[in-house]
């Protein structure tokens, strides 16, 4: 058989609790620091593993892209076409140092202009 009265229902909602009451403003504030800086020590660990993480896996993502990328490049491209590039690449490089040295002044001759 039940027995209602080892079991007690509450008739109402529960009342949550009462917020701390502060004599001054100072006291609230000293309150919320001591709160505020527990908190922050409580989240900063795992703040810091969380963006460590972040980072990690971001690197390694632009790494992996840029080695795929470059590896399926080089496998894609036939070789004849590879070495033309290449051979292309230094005659541009050849061309613009040699531009560079014909643009670029020589050793300073400006002579002293008589007043």
């Amino acid at each position: 058989m039940n027995n209602d009265s080892d079991f007690q229902q509450s008739a109402g909602p529960e009342t949550p609790p009462e917020a701390p009451r502060y004599h001054s403003f100072s006291q609230a504030i000293d309150s919320a620091r001591k709160d505020a800086e527990s908190k922050a020590r409580e989240a900063a660990p795992k703040l810091k593993e969380a963006l460590a993480s972040v980072a990690h896996d971001l690197t390694y993502g632009a790494a992996f892209g840029a080695w795929f990328a470059a590896s399926f490049a080089k496998e894609f491209v036939p070789s004849g076409i590879r070495e033309t590039i290449r051979k292309g690449a230094n005659a541009g490089r050849n061309a613009a140092a040699k531009a560079a040295e014909a643009v670029a002044p020589g050793p300073s001759s400006s002579a002293e202009v008589p007043a």
